[in-house]
């Protein structure tokens, strides 16, 4: 193969990219949405544990309830005359949830499936709680018997195995943008690799540039380097973006003061190397789809589910799934990898297991794209 072809199509490939508005356009956008998400998230999380929730009551509180709901932040408690005011109430949202009182019997009304009626439910059902142990200790000690010896012939202790720099909420929401940085990548060959291979056959060029002194094999590693290095430096630019966007985020929402990125020089290579060899992956893949298709749309219909791929870190992380099983998995391994590298939580074993294999799958595929676009009916199908 001739270097110089080779040059020749990269810089057709890029130029090409550079000319065609909607695809700059998506190249630009696409690490824009990093810093994006990570503030949205931030004052998302921050509103929503500042927030002040207001429970409604068809009852008049105790002065023994009046200071354990003092004792309790977060809350509001406002009396209504009837359960009708209380439901009328909860369906203007003037209250997220409320307490009915018959006789003896407190019933707790609050929509699970929203954040605030599940925070509500839990508070509401501590305040009973705590309530319902001081009518109990009233009564034992009414009676001449010490609580004590009821209630403390155990000693319980609990204690934490959470990392004090962890935060299931704050990891998910940095796992996501790990994983769209991944998916991000993997966009940029989606459609750099559609434009190249099956936007040039339905347009005709493909068939006019093969009349040129160059090979096939020149022109697609041509086509396959550009759609890497397009991918490469997008991604490359999409975790730029996000190390100032977190730092950022640490000075000005709570919910990410303890959240630990790191950024030494070790760290650093790493995520360049990872980016990098998904770049390849992706844009191999990619080419190896496209080049069965026979329009522009089919090859994106063929590609779309690639793009889903980096999502499943993800949801492991979300269902606290073992992720090790899913290390072979193409594309989706390297955003496991990825995620593991930033939040300071390497294994070494999974790390060398996921380079060798990405490394292997990227060489079988470029063997197998070599065999595929030499083939007349894959270029001009």
């Amino acid at each position: 193969m001739k270097w110089n072809n080779i040059k020749t199509t990269i810089i057709k490939e890029l130029r090409g990219i550079v000319r065609d508005k909607k695809s700059l356009q998506k190249l630009i956008i696409y690490p824009l949405l990093i810093p994006f998400i990570i503030i949205l998230f931030g004052a998302l999380m921050d509103s929503v544990s500042e927030s002040t929730y207001t429970i409604g009551i068809n009852y008049e509180l105790t002065e023994e309830e009046k200071q354990i709901v003092e004792e309790i932040e977060d809350i509001k408690i406002k009396k209504y005359n009837s359960k009708k005011e209380l439901e009328e109430s909860y369906e203007n949202s003037d209250i997220a949830g409320y307490i009915v009182k018959e006789d003896n019997k407190y019933t707790i009304y609050a929509d699970e499936s929203q954040n605030s009626g599940s925070v509500v439910l839990s508070i509401a059902s501590s305040y009973l709680d705590s309530y319902n142990d001081v009518l109990g200790n009233k009564y034992l000690i009414e009676r001449g018997i010490n609580p004590d010896n009821v209630y403390n012939s155990i000693t319980i202790e609990t204690e934490s195995l959470t990392k004090e720099d962890s935060n299931f909420i704050t990891n998910m929401i940095f796992s996501l943008v790990i994983s769209y940085l991944i998916m991000i990548v993997v966009l940029v060959c989606v459609v750099v690799v559609t434009d190249a291979t099956s936007g040039e056959k339905e347009r005709g060029t493909l068939e006019t540039i093969l009349t040129f002194p160059i090979k096939n094999s020149e022109l697609v590693f041509g086509k396959y380097l550009a759609t890497s290095l397009l991918g490469f430096i997008v991604g490359l630019i999409s975790y730029v973006l996000s190390i100032p966007t977190i730092y950022i985020g640490k000075d000005l929402f709570k919910s990410y003061e303890e959240i630990v990125f790191n950024t030494n020089i070790i760290t650093i290579f790493l995520v360049v190397l990872v980016i990098f060899l998904t770049a390849l992956l992706s844009a191999g893949v990619c080419m190896a789809l496209a080049g069965k298709a026979k329009t522009y749309k089919e090859a994106q219909s063929s590609l779309q589910f690639i793009s889903l791929l980096p999502m499943i870190p993800y949801f492991l992380q979300m269902m606290e799934l073992d992720g090790s099983a899913f290390n072979f998995i193409p594309i989706a391994n390297c955003g496991s990898l990825l995620n593991d590298i930033v939040m300071n939580n390497i294994d070494y074993h999974s790390l060398i297991i996921i380079i060798a294999t990405t490394i292997v799958y990227t060489a079988c595929i470029l063997m197998y794209i070599s065999k595929q676009y030499s083939k007349e009916e894959t270029l001009f199908s």
